[in-house]
């Protein structure tokens, strides 16, 4: 019975912890297109002005669905929509 309760208590905590480490969606998005469009991101640094634009205009093709222990990201294309990637646990990983 003991052991039961630890193991719950463990899961709980990992719950818990994976709620409360969700990237938010800013920093998903500018992940996401980082790692999708690579070295065509214009630099924030040396031109602000252009990669204000470039975001404003890509990162309306993301969609971020929020589950209870991660979030699931989708990037529409042509074809469609594509789960490119997931966050959970303070991190993004895209796959492409």
């Amino acid at each position: 019975m003991k052991k039961r309760g630890i193991i719950l208590l463990i899961i709980l905590v990992v719950i818990i912890i994976a709620i409360a480490t969700k990237p938010d969606d800013k920093t998903i998005k500018i992940k996401t297109i980082n790692a999708l469009w690579g070295s065509m991101v214009p630099d924030v640094k040396d031109k602000p002005d252009f990669y204000e634009i470039f975001m404003n205009t890509t990162t309306v093709n993301i969609d971020i669905d929020d589950w209870l222990l991660l979030k699931r990201i989708k990037y529409k294309m042509k074809g469609g929509e594509e789960t490119v990637g997931f966050a959970a646990f303070g991190n993004v990983i895209i796959r492409h």
